[in-house]
């Protein structure tokens, strides 16, 4: 079984493309709750229903690493802004989660710490950059954004996306009630820094952010309320097969 102590986070990422559907099917869609099993069957393509599957694979198969209870056997509730978190009743230790997946790839995050965040974005995708970081970053992220040259825009515009979704599901709320309470600076090349603008999510020494490093097509960000228990690692397994994981590398870009 695998620990968790308060000072790490845990990352899980799988690639859609190395699992076979009918088999993630046949393993797996009997794990699926009554609500989840609808849901499953409404999706029109293949691909959406393999990417909810395994999802919903990761999250279970990956959680019964650290404590005695079968991966069908997990049972959560949902804030009412749609966040999942394991029953209380289920929660002999504290063990929180967050998923989030872009084309073929998905992370999860498990932490002790209830308000966890990742988001991962395909980054190659061209955006209208400006108009919509007018709408969703805030005024200093904004005239940093356009500071930048034009051949930057692109890449700080998925910086800041990434780290201000995360930031919004580890609240629980979302990107659209969360955009306007923090803000993301880049003192340096390395460092990433978060400020607050509302007071009820405590002082901004509590959080911490970091930028991880999965290859040029994709960005990365983990956010975490831990309070005054400082996360000093960050480690990262790669699912490979239902009950198969291998150890990664974690490459920190900012923190």
């Amino acid at each position: 079984m695998l620990s968790l102590p308060q000072s790490e986070i845990h990352l899980w990422y799988a690639n859609q493309a190395e699992f076979n559907g009918p088999e993630l099917e046949s393993n797996c869609l009997s794990w699926l709750t009554e609500s989840e099993t609808i849901r499953y069957h409404r999706y029109i393509s293949d691909y959406h229903r393999k990417q909810f599957l395994l999802g919903r694979m990761m999250i279970r198969n990956s959680l019964s690493k650290y404590a005695e209870i079968e991966p069908q056997d997990w049972k959560f509730e949902e804030n009412r802004y749609g966040k999942p978190v394991i029953v209380s009743s289920q929660r002999a230790k504290p063990l929180f989660f967050n998923l989030s997946h872009s084309s073929e790839r998905l992370v999860l995050a498990i932490a002790a710490h209830v308000s966890i965040g990742v988001d991962i974005e395909l980054c190659n995708k061209p955006r209208r950059v400006i108009k919509i970081a007018d709408r969703y970053f805030s005024h200093s992220e904004l005239e940093e954004l356009c500071a930048l040259p034009q051949h930057d825009h692109l890449s700080r515009f998925y910086d800041l996306w990434t780290l201000k979704e995360a930031y919004g599901k580890a609240c629980g709320l979302g990107l659209i009630k969360s955009s306007q309470e923090c803000s993301y600076h880049f003192p340096s090349d390395c460092r990433v820094s978060i400020n607050l603008s509302d007071s009820h999510r405590g002082d901004v020494s509590e959080w911490q952010c970091w930028q991880i490093d999965l290859g040029r097509l994709y960005k990365v960000a983990v956010v975490v309320r831990s309070g005054k228990t400082k996360i000093n690692s960050i480690f990262s397994k790669r699912l490979v097969a239902l009950d198969e994981f291998i150890n990664m590398d974690t490459k920190v870009l900012r923190g």
